[in-house]
């Protein structure tokens, strides 16, 4: 698909407003389920690295699988729902431990995370990402620690009840 087509369809990349700085390409995933409603739109391959740029009137997925790029516009009307699933936590400090001692004091468990002294001491499993349309059903995976940069970049979007959140 050509840029022109893609800025036909769902138009230019949005402006960076530098006074008021908001992600414009959310953090990078793979895809894990494709489904198409038309057999001769074209497919993507699992376990591609994909990531969304935000268009003037809808999104742009971007899959490389192998080094072979492919490019999805996806309108905003045509977006049912937006799903994102954290992973599952596990926080476990040792006592005295610069993490115990963080979270002991009030400081979020977000910020605690990275002083960890030992792997077990906090972990969280990968996020999930569902993104249903009237032509796509598809589903993404990515690192645990990414999730509310995720978060971030698709509350920015302004779509309302279209993005839920579990």
């Amino acid at each position: 698909m050509t840029e022109q087509s893609i800025t036909k369809k769902i138009g230019k990349p949005a402006k960076v407003d530098w006074r008021k700085p908001k992600a414009i390409g959310s953090a990078g995933m793979y895809l894990k389920s494709f489904e198409s409603e038309n057999p001769e739109d074209e497919s993507l391959k699992l376990n591609s690295k994909c990531n969304f740029e935000k268009r003037a009137r809808g999104l742009l997925l971007r899959a490389n699988y192998s080094n072979k790029l492919t490019a999805i516009p996806i309108a905003e009307e045509d977006i049912i729902s937006i799903t994102l699933k954290r992973g599952k936590e596990n926080v476990s400090p040792f006592f005295l431990s610069p993490m115990w001692i963080l979270l002991k004091v009030g400081v979020s468990k977000l910020y605690a995370r990275y002083f960890r002294l030992r792997l077990h001491e906090y972990s969280i499993d990968q996020m999930k990402l569902h993104l249903k349309t009237i032509n796509y059903e598809m589903e993404f995976i990515a690192n645990g620690y990414l999730y509310e940069r995720q978060l971030s970049f698709f509350n920015n979007l302004n779509y309302g009840n279209k993005l839920k959140r579990e």
